[in-house]
């Protein structure tokens, strides 16, 4: 069932005025071309004049009457007759002049019931049932009135054409080699199903038909007033035509043939293609000449193109980002393009934001004083843009001819009520938060010159190394130097390491062996420690003790004949022994007594002699002297007295701290031996120091240690095997000054297979402490203060965006206000035409040419009816929405108006179609083809200009469809170009493209036809998916798309059939809503989209056939077609068919048909397309903790998203900040979880550092959010 309801937006009321019981407004179908004809004021109602002298100027108004072209005279002017040519066959046949009246075409209300027609005309809803009472002629009015509705519809939504009127008197008469009949007056009808039963209600004014006019005028020399015509008709609340038919009649009484029935005819009229070759004026244009072939104007579009702003948008001066609405890279390129004031054209692929672009696409040329044409041939468009205006307090930016006066007032509203906004604060705000975001985000990928690796490297491969089944647990750090030496060589010092520990070089430690560290230059020298070891530690080979315990058992001997107390080390020990043999040389020379007392004074006395006698005279000196001499031995040849006294002084005093008892010194038997015994010892020990390298040398180790130490280097051990080799491999090692970590592995005895990991640990660990040292950006990593300053710039960002449109609004305010004090008389004409109804918008723009560039600087409208915008405004850019709907000679009046030009579209589901604006006896199609669908594809709008103007692609969809229906869509009709977040449903394993088949649906062509149409059991099925459709998810828009016409009839009469017994069907079917439910064939679906579509095929076999005949789909163009069918879905789609797909031969399939196929086929299949791939550590050891948790969790979900997260139903996409990519600040931070958040999804945004420092802390906030147990 086609939509239920004709929306006229150009015949509604503007400001709530009645006039004769009906709101009206001027006539949506008035000729422009006859205002200067029309006679004001007094002028008689008809006027007559002689064909000689009114026929040749009425000709050069009227279509009919044209001069021929002159012959062709180059490529390029053919191209403008091929264009008039087309353009004089857009709507088909006109049912203005060559109306098919029969019950089908038309409602027939011109003998109703009494009752129900005087409310009718009063123009209240009134029922069909209502007017017509006999059963037989109500059953072909409801049919006809179906037909008129869906036509309407069809027409309106498609071609923006409001269709639906009440024809008022048929008028009739010869007219060439034909015959004109059609309405006299026109007036705009609404028809809109109410059940199994119509509602009719008549709005606006009555009009006369413009093309009979222009012929009676043009031909027959009758002038009609139609100001006097319809005031004729109006009185008492309510229109009565009588008088006006009279008058009619009256006027072309002189006609030969003219006559005119009163009647009443309900159907569609609408006059397209002649306005359109009017309008088509042909002139200059770079970009049309290009289009038709002028190499000139080619090389002009091409070197005529400007730069681009290419400023990424982090970068730019919040006074330069003026968009009216959020947009991503893409998107923000063409915006660039278009305020370069560079034509190009965009390739926009389903989903990808083609409103919101051109939405500020037109706000940019806006905001740069530019005015705009947006033209596009679907409804829903141009009503969309004018909604986003209005969203973003922009109510009536966009202006329309038909609502002229309403948008008017509005934009003089909006501009009264728009203040300077403040933005300084909000500017301020957002620049500083966003260089220090830019900072971190760049100190954590920035790569240090030194150790080329960045801090987020470092996160990751600790991450990493963590998650290996042995962790690495080293806690050495390494020095800046050996961390800058290892950035490069960590390879090679690894194996080297690996090498030496393969040896056993860390099988020993500090606390297992007294070898440990121990460096040898040959085997031999380790060979020869071990056994210095063995024979210090003993026992002797002969079984006596070993060198250090004889040593010490002489020494007590031999020092324990003094008073010396016992040496505690074996420094203290070779002290000792020094001193007894100094004392010995002392007492050789001199007598014991010199010991006994102080000689400090006999020092002095044999001191130098200037020196003495200045300190004790001669005298004394002299005596002192020769007391100093009498305790020289006898016979004793001392050569210098005084340094013998000295040394005896020294040695008094040194054996004093040995000898704390007072005695004076002595020398034991036996000091040589043990001075020998000693020295060798020490020796042997001195080579083992020099080996080992202790902290403590042997000598200064107290005895009872010394012979611990000396036990342990003779106990038996393997740790100087291979000891020689090791140090080799060591040598190159220990130059780099990794003591700390050497000895850590050592303690922890590491294996030759970890040390390459613990190494990398202690490396990256040292190298993110030296990074995080030097990189103050990273807020020293404090994720609380990072969370809050991404938070503030997604507020003020959001703030920013919003401002934008307030900047726009105060900017063409502010240019109102200073047009008004240069242009008052121009402010006192747009008061004066506001106040007197409806507005012309040709006198308009004529009375205020200034003013209306800040008050309506952007018009809508189709190509169908531009004509109705007046010439005179001079348009600055011209966008063409929905480009591949229409050919190139449907948009050449709206590219001839401006010189720039940006044509929008997708060129796979666009593709330009004949259609026809009257109903005929065959159907709804077009009554010629004009062409294959691949030469009307040619010949689209977007592919002609594709050809001459450079393009830029829309390719990020945001519809919320199912992987499977996107990946579906995706590869069989884009090629993989459309990028697409994953839908939360597809994860939790909801499908959102599903078939149906209907076994057992088999059928007969009609006589003379091959192909099995419209199956009952098909036709049952949708019945069935609608009805539960309405009960289940009435919330949610629903289509019916069918493959071919016929099965599109069968479906709308079984879904009336359906509706007698009321319940939720009734109500979902006939509820009033934003986007109704609709059955409606691919050819007619294109302009349509819903939630959810159900795709019935329609077309089946024979009983005992297997092959089914596809019809179009099977044709050159059917991969069109069924492009049109499956992007329909904005959610998710079901295929109905009667058919097995794996029954069909693919041999026998082709163009759509073969495509259907296999969709079907993988469908049935029900492999999902692969959506895990690798993964980022962090996120990786996150998915681990959660998933200890009970959690499902995956990471790098279909590639796009870093960690996915299920509990149940609910589903979350978390992100992480070291994930953005290129993507700007406003995309990571508020568009992106924005769009996944449509997309089903929870989010939650995660930093680097609190994954490697908090990871469980992380954990847990992860659960709550998927309403999970944290404590698991």
């Amino acid at each position: 069932m086609r939509e239920d309801e004709i929306e006229n937006l150009g015949d509604e009321p503007v400001d709530g005025a009645t006039h004769d019981a009906v709101e009206l407004v001027q006539p949506a179908a008035a000729p422009n071309d006859d205002s200067a004809d029309d006679g004001l004021g007094g002028a008689p109602v008809f006027e007559q004049s002689g064909a000689a002298q009114d026929a040749a100027p009425q000709a050069a108004r009227a279509p009919e009457r044209q001069p021929d072209p002159e012959p062709r005279r180059s490529r390029r002017e053919g191209e403008w007759e091929a264009w008039a040519s087309a353009l004089r066959r857009v709507g088909g046949r006109s049912p203005l002049t060559d109306f098919i009246d029969t019950t089908a075409t038309r409602v027939e209300l011109s003998t109703t019931h009494p009752g129900g027609l005087a409310q009718f005309i009063t123009g209240r809803p009134t029922a069909l049932s209502s007017l017509i009472r006999d059963d037989l002629a109500l059953r072909a009015a409801r049919g006809a009135a179906a037909a008129i509705a869906s036509k309407g519809i069809e027409l309106a939504a498609a071609r923006s054409i409001d269709a639906v009127h009440l024809g008022i008197g048929m008028v009739r008469f010869p007219h060439g080699d034909r015959v004109v009949y059609g309405p006299m007056l026109l007036r705009p009808l609404m028809i809109r199903r109410r059940g199994r039963d119509f509602e009719l209600q008549v709005l606006g004014r009555p009009f006369v038909n413009p093309r009979i006019a222009s012929i009676l005028r043009g031909h027959h020399g009758v002038r009609l007033d139609e100001r006097q015509l319809v005031e004729l008709g109006s009185g008492e609340g309510t229109f009565t035509p009588n008088a006006v038919l009279d008058a009619v009649r009256q006027a072309a009484a002189h006609v030969p043939g003219f006559s005119v029935e009163a009647r009443l005819l309900a159907s569609t009229f609408a006059d397209v293609g002649e306005p359109m070759v009017t309008d088509l004026q042909q002139q200059p244009h770079d970009v049309l000449d290009a289009v038709r072939g002028d190499e000139q104007a080619a090389w002009r579009v091409r070197e005529g193109r400007a730069g681009i702003d290419e400023t990424p948008q982090d970068q730019r001066d919040p006074e330069v980002d003026r968009l009216v609405l959020d947009a991503d890279g893409e998107q923000d390129a063409v915006i660039a393009e278009a305020a370069a004031g560079n034509s190009i054209v965009v390739e926009a692929l389903p989903g990808t934001g083609l409103t919101q672009t051109i939405v500020n696409v037109v706000g940019a040329l806006v905001g740069d004083d530019r005015r705009v044409l947006v033209v596009s041939p679907r409804r829903a468009t141009l009503r969309d843009i004018a909604d986003r205006f209005a969203a973003t307090k922009l109510e009536a930016l966009a202006v329309s001819e038909a609502t002229l006066r309403r948008d008017l007032i509005a934009a003089i509203r909006r501009i009264e009520q728009s203040p300077r906004p403040e933005t300084a604060e909000i500017d301020e705000a957002m620049l500083r938060l966003r260089k220090v975001l830019l900072d971190y985000r760049a100190a954590l990928q920035r790569v240090d010159p030194e150790l080329q690796v960045s801090v987020l490297d470092a996160l990751k491969e600790l991450s990493r190394l963590a998650m290996l089944p042995t962790p690495p647990s080293s806690r050495a750090r390494l020095s800046e130097r050996a961390t800058r030496e290892l950035a490069t060589d960590r390879p090679r010092v690894a194996a080297t390491m690996r090498k030496a520990a393969a040896l056993g070089q860390f099988k020993y430690g500090p606390s297992d062996t007294p070898w440990y560290g121990a460096s040898f230059s040959s085997s031999g020298d380790a060979s020869a420690a071990l056994a210095d070891a063995q024979r210090l530690a003993g026992p002797s080979s002969d079984g006596g003790p070993g060198d250090l315990a004889a040593l010490l058992a002489q020494a007590k001997r031999v020092i324990g004949d003094t008073k010396l107390r016992p040496a505690a080390t074996l420094a203290e020990l070779a002290i000792q022994v020094a001193l007894l043999t100094d004392v010995l040389a002392t007492l050789d020379v001199m007598t014991p007594s010199i010991y006994d007392r102080p000689l400090g004074e006999l020092i002095t006395a044999t001191g130098p002699r200037r020196e003495a006698v200045q300190a004790l005279g001669s005298m004394q000196r002299r005596r002192l002297r020769k007391l100093a001499e009498e305790y020289v031995r006898p016979g004793a040849h001392v050569p210098d007295l005084h340094d013998v006294l000295i040394a005896a002084q020294q040695q008094r005093r040194l054996w004093a701290k040995f000898a704390p008892d007072g005695s004076i010194p002595a020398v034991p038997s036996g000091l040589a031996a043990l001075d020998a015994r000693l020295t060798d010892i020490l020796e042997r020990l001195g080579r083992l120091d020099a080996a080992l390298s202790p902290e403590v040398p042997s000598a200064d180790l107290q005895l009872d240690d010394l012979e611990e130490r000396v036990a342990g280097l003779a106990a038996p051990s393997d740790a100087l095997q291979n000891i020689q080799e090791r140090a080799e491999l060591m040598a190159s090692v220990e130059r780099l000054g990794l003591d700390p970590l050497l000895a850590d592995f050592a303690n922890r005895h590491v294996a030759d297979d970890q040390v390459e990991h613990e190494l990398d640990l202690a490396w990256w660990q040292s190298a993110l402490q030296a990074m995080l040292g030097k990189e103050r950006a990273l807020l020293r990593g404090n994720t609380e203060v990072l969370q809050r300053l991404e938070q503030d710039f997604a507020l003020v960002d959001e703030a920013h965006v919003d401002a934008s449109s307030a900047r726009l609004a105060h900017q063409l305010a502010k240019q109102w206000r200073l047009a008004i004090d240069d242009h008052g008389d121009e402010a006192a004409a747009v008061k004066r035409l506001i106040k007197a109804g409806p507005v012309d918008a040709d006198e308009l723009q004529h009375v205020a040419p200034h003013l209306t560039r800040s008050l309506a600087p952007v018009w809508l409208a189709s190509p169908y009816d531009l004509h109705r915008v007046p010439k005179r405004i001079p348009f600055d850019a011209v966008v063409i929405a929905d480009a591949g709907a229409i050919t190139i000679a449907e948009a050449a009046g709206a590219i001839s108006r401006a010189r720039q030009v940006i044509a929008l579209g997708d060129s796979v589901t666009q593709t330009p179609s004949p259609f026809d604006v009257g109903i005929s006896t065959l159907g709804v199609r077009p009554s010629e083809e004009l062409a294959t669908p691949d030469e009307l594809h040619a010949e689209s709008a977007l592919s002609r200009l594709g050809q001459v103007l450079p393009t830029r692609r829309l390719t990020r969809s945001y519809r919320t469809g199912g992987a499977d229906l996107v990946t579906a869509v995706n590869e069989r009709f884009y090629e993989g170009r459309i990028e697409a977040l994953p839908w939360a449903g597809a994860y939790l394993g909801h499908a959102s493209l599903t078939s149906s088949i209907v076994h057992g649906a088999h059928g007969l062509p009609e006589q003379g036809a091959a192909t099995v149409e419209s199956p009952d059991a098909e036709v049952e099925r949708v019945v069935q998916l609608v009805t539960q459709h309405a009960r289940s998810r009435p919330q949610e828009s629903l289509m019916v798309v069918t493959a071919n016409e016929k099965h599109e009839v069968r479906l709308q009469q079984a879904v009336m059939a359906s509706l007698g017994a009321g319940g939720p069907l009734t109500d979902f079917v006939v509820a009033e809503r934003e986007e109704p439910f609709v059955i409606v064939d691919i050819t007619h679906a294109s302009a349509l989209s819903r939630d959810r579509v159900i795709f019935s095929v329609g077309y089946g076999h024979t009983k005992h056939g297997r092959n089914v005949e596809f019809g179009p789909l099977g044709e050159p163009g059917g991969e069109r077609m069924l492009a049109v069918a499956m992007t329909r879905a904005r959610k998710a789609m079901q295929i109905v068919t009667a058919f097995d797909a794996a029954e069909l031969d693919p041999e026998r399939l082709q163009h759509g048909a073969a495509q259907l196929r296999e969709i079907l086929l993988d469908i049935a299949s029900g492999e999902q397309p692969k959506a895990f791939h690798g993964g980022d550590p962090l996120m990786i050891d996150l998915a681990t903790r959660l998933r200890r948790r009970g959690l499902r969790a995956d990471v790098s979900y279909d590639g796009q998203l870093p960690l996915v997260v299920a509990n149940g139903g609910v589903c979350a996409a978390i992100e992480a900040d070291h994930d953005d990519g290129e993507r700007t600040l406003r995309e990571a931070l508020r568009l992106r979880p924005e769009v996944l958040r449509r997309f089903g999804w929870h989010t939650m945004r995660v930093h680097a550092f609190e994954l490697f420092t908090d990871p469980e802390g992380v954990a847990d906030r992860i659960a709550e959010l998927v309403g999970a147990d944290a404590s698991q």
